[in-house]
C-alpha cells in the first residue's frame, strides 16, 4: 500500500494516512479525536509531508528557465548562457542653464542638477550634462542635453578631491593576490557602461577595462567583468592569471560609476531646481549663480530587466548560440544587448536584413521615439546592437537597425452596464484592462506586426464585472467610422492613448 503520488498537500496526505491506517489495522479509527496522541502524530507527519512536497516542487521549478521563481536562479542561468542582464536606462532631459552672475561661467560635462520627487521610492533625481558649456556669458542661457544618473561620491564633500574637485573612486577592497577575486559594489541601479575600476594607488593607479567575459582575455590583460546579484548590487570579478591578469597583492581596488533610478527618472516639465555639483569647480558661489529649468519632460528612462524579460532573453541566448543564421537568430542576439526591449528581423535574402528595435519600457506609449524622432538613447542602443552583431552574422550580410513605427489605435466602445454597478467604476476597470500594465494594449502585450482582433478586445472588456454587453463602434488606425481587425506590418507597433478610448455607456448607476 502506498500514498497516492498526487497527494501533495496537508489535507490529501492526512486523508491517505488515515485510509492506510484503517486498512492495515482493520479498525475504524477516529482520527479527529484531539485527545488521541496518534492523531497528533498523524498531523505532524502530514504537515512534514506538505513541507517536503513544497520544497521538492520548488527544487524542480528552479531547474528550468520558464518555471524558475527566484531571481537568483534566473541570474545564474543568464551567467551560464552568456547573457549580461540589462541595468536601468537613464532618462534624457533638455535642461536650460542661465548665468545670473557678472562673469563668464564654464560648466564641464558631468555638471549635475537635481529635481525633488514626491512620489515613489525616491526623494530626488539627478541629471548630469553630456557636453560642456563653454564661457556662458552673464545674462545668457543655453539648453543642453542631460542624462539621468548620479556619479557616486558627488554628494560626499569628504570624498571630493581638494585639488581637482572631482569625486574620488569608491574603495571596494584590497587585492590578496589570489585568482578570480570578487569585490562587491553595494549601490543598486548601476548604469551599464558607466563602471570604471581602478587598481593601485599613487603612480600604480590604473583603470582596468571591462569585458563581457574573461574567457577571451590573455594572462596579461588588465580586465575585469561583472555579475549582477539578486539584490540589485554588482560584483566585480578579476581574472585568474590565465584569462585576465590577477591584481597584485595589497593593491587597492576602487571604482567610479553612475547610479540611475530608471523609469522614475522620467520627470515632468518645470521640475529641475538647482545645480548640485560642478566637476573641477569648488566655488560654492558659482552654484548659486547658475539658474536651471526644464521646459519639457524627461523621456526614455526604463527599469532593469524584469523576470519575464530575463526569461525571454536567456532563452534567446540559448537558442542563438552567438551566431545568426535564421531571422529568429538575429532577433535573439539583438535582444541580449543591454536595454533592448524587443526586436523583429525581416529580409528576403540573407545578405540584407532589416532589424526593427524597440527599447525597454520607459512608461510612454512610444518608447525610443519622441515627436516622431528617435531619442539619443535609442541611437546609442542601436549602435551597441550593430557592434554586437558585427562578428556574429554571415560574411557579406548587412544589418540595418531601424526604429519602430508607432501606429495609433482608435477605439470606441458601446457598453451596457448592470443596474447594480456604477458607470464610473466599470469604465475605470475597462480602461485598466486595456491600458495598464498587463493590459491588452500594454507594453508587455505589444509585438511587432501584431494582428489585433476585434474578439480580443470584446473578450477583454466582457470579463470586467458589471459589463452585460459590449459592442465595438470604432476600431481602426485611421480614426474612421469603421470596425475591423487591425493588421500591422513587420516594423509597426500599435498603441492606444486614453484620449483615443471613447465610451458610450448605458445602464448602471450614473
Amino acid at each position: 500500500m502506498q500514498i497516492d503520488y498526487t497527494s501533495r498537500d496537508y489535507e490529501a496526505l492526512r486523508a491517505d494516512l488515515v485510509r492506510l491506517i484503517n486498512q492495515r489495522t482493520n479498525f475504524n479509527w477516529d482520527a479527529e479525536d484531539e485527545s488521541d496522541f496518534g492523531a497528533v502524530l498523524l498531523d505532524a507527519f502530514a504537515y512534514m509531508g506538505d513541507i517536503m512536497s513544497y520544497y521538492l516542487d520548488r527544487v524542480a521549478n528552479e531547474t528550468g528557465v520558464d518555471t524558475a521563481v527566484k531571481t537568483e536562479t534566473l541570474l545564474k542561468f543568464a551567467e551560464l548562457y552568456g547573457y549580461k542582464p540589462s541595468g536601468p536606462t537613464p532618462a534624457e532631459l533638455l535642461v536650460t542653464f542661465l548665468n545670473n552672475g557678472d562673469v563668464n561661467v564654464t560648466l564641464p560635462a558631468g555638471t549635475q542638477v537635481m529635481a525633488p520627487l514626491t512620489t515613489g521610492n525616491y526623494s530626488e533625481v539627478y541629471f548630469e550634462t553630456v557636453e560642456a558649456i563653454i564661457a556662458l556669458q552673464p545674462g545668457q542661457s543655453i539648453s543642453v542635453l542631460t542624462r539621468e544618473g548620479k556619479t557616486v561620491n558627488t554628494d560626499r564633500p569628504d570624498l571630493i578631491s581638494p585639488t581637482t574637485y572631482k569625486p574620488l573612486p569608491v574603495s571596494v577592497g584590497t587585492s590578496d593576490g589570489s585568482s578570480a577575486q570578487e569585490f562587491d559594489l553595494f549601490d543598486t541601479g548601476i548604469v551599464d557602461n558607466s563602471l570604471v575600476v581602478y587598481v593601485g594607488q599613487g603612480t600604480a593607479f590604473t583603470p582596468w577595462t571591462y569585458v563581457e567575459s574573461l574567457a577571451d582575455s590573455s594572462p596579461r590583460d588588465l580586465v575585469f567583468t561583472t555579475r549582477l546579484n539578486a539584490d540589485g548590487t554588482t560584483t566585480v570579478i578579476f581574472g585568474d592569471g590565465v584569462n585576465g591578469l590577477i591584481p597584485q597583492a595589497n593593491q587597492l581596488i576602487s571604482a567610479l560609476y553612475k547610479v540611475s533610478i530608471g523609469i522614475a527618472g522620467n520627470i515632468f516639465a518645470d521640475k529641475i531646481e538647482e545645480v548640485t555639483f560642478i566637476p573641477g569647480n569648488g566655488d560654492p558661489e558659482v552654484l548659486s549663480l547658475i539658474g536651471v529649468s526644464n521646459g519639457s519632460a524627461a523621456v526614455g528612462g526604463a527599469d532593469a530587466d524584469s523576470g519575464p524579460q530575463l526569461r525571454k532573453k536567456i532563452k534567446g541566448a540559448i537558442i542563438s548560440k552567438k551566431r545568426a543564421i535564421t531571422l529568429a537568430d538575429f532577433e535573439y542576439l539583438a535582444n541580449t544587448v543591454a536595454q533592448v526591449g524587443r526586436t523583429k528581423a525581416i529580409g528576403a535574402v540573407y545578405t540584407n536584413i532589416t532589424l526593427y528595435m524597440q527599447p525597454q519600457d520607459d512608461g510612454t506609449v512610444t518608447p525610443g521615439i519622441v515627436n516622431s524622432v528617435a531619442t539619443n538613447s535609442w541611437t546609442e542602443i542601436k549602435n551597441r546592437v550593430e557592434n554586437y552583431l558585427d562578428d556574429k552574422i554571415p560574411v557579406g550580410t548587412t544589418v540595418t537597425v531601424q526604429a519602430p513605427t508607432y501606429v495609433p489605435v482608435y477605439l470606441t466602445l458601446a457598453v451596457t452596464i448592470s443596474n447594480s454597478y456604477k458607470q464610473s467604476a466599470v469604465k475605470l476597470n475597462i480602461s485598466k484592462a486595456l491600458l495598464n500594465a498587463g493590459g491588452l494594449f500594454s507594453y508587455e502585450n505589444s509585438e511587432f506586426g501584431k494582428t489585433i482582433t476585434m474578439s480580443s478586445v470584446i473578450s477583454t472588456v466582457a470579463l470586467i464585472p458589471g459589463v452585460e454587453d459590449v459592442t465595438l463602434v470604432k476600431f481602426n488606425t485611421t480614426n474612421a467610422a469603421s470596425v475591423g481587425t487591425i493588421s500591422l506590418s513587420a516594423g509597426q507597433l500599435g498603441y492606444l492613448l486614453p484620449t483615443n478610448l471613447v465610451f458610450n455607456l448605458t445602464g448602471g448607476i450614473a
